[in-house]
């Protein structure tokens, strides 16, 4: 099963454009820009499904992996797709897929965030109107 297809709750696209910074020795994508459009689209998606702001600093991401299976090049405009997998008691798994716009999976993977406000303390339950959020379809 594709990442895309076991988005089952909140997702949002955003057009990105790879730019001559976030490319390698090369000219195609660093591997680190998978990471940074992942967060900048999950912030996006966040946001518009009312995730209250000051919760960001309390989700720390606890998971990532990405697979990388086509190069971007420089210039090169392309989908970045993220959308919750699943969410728990004290956590949300998102997918997420970056596909050229000319068509094709260049990048795609999984990353696990937690619910946990207190930096010296665990996960805790999210408040049920944000637990609700990320299980809705917009």
């Amino acid at each position: 099963m594709s990442v895309k297809e076991e988005i089952t709750g909140a997702s949002i696209t955003v057009r990105r454009r790879l730019e001559w910074a976030d490319t390698d020795a090369a000219g195609h994508n660093h591997f680190s820009v998978a990471v940074r459009w992942m967060e900048e689209v999950e912030h996006d998606l966040r946001r518009a499904i009312n995730v209250p702001a000051e919760l960001t600093g309390s989700i720390p991401r606890v998971h990532v992996e990405i697979d990388y299976r086509d190069r971007i090049w420089f210039n090169q405009e392309v989908d970045v797709t993220v959308g919750v997998i699943a969410v728990g008691r004290t956590s949300v798994s998102y997918g997420f897929v970056v596909e050229s716009i000319e068509g094709g999976i260049c990048i795609e993977g999984r990353h696990t965030a937690v619910h946990s406000p207190d930096a010296h303390g665990g996960a805790v339950p999210w408040p049920t109107a944000v637990r609700d959020a990320f299980l809705t379809k917009i």
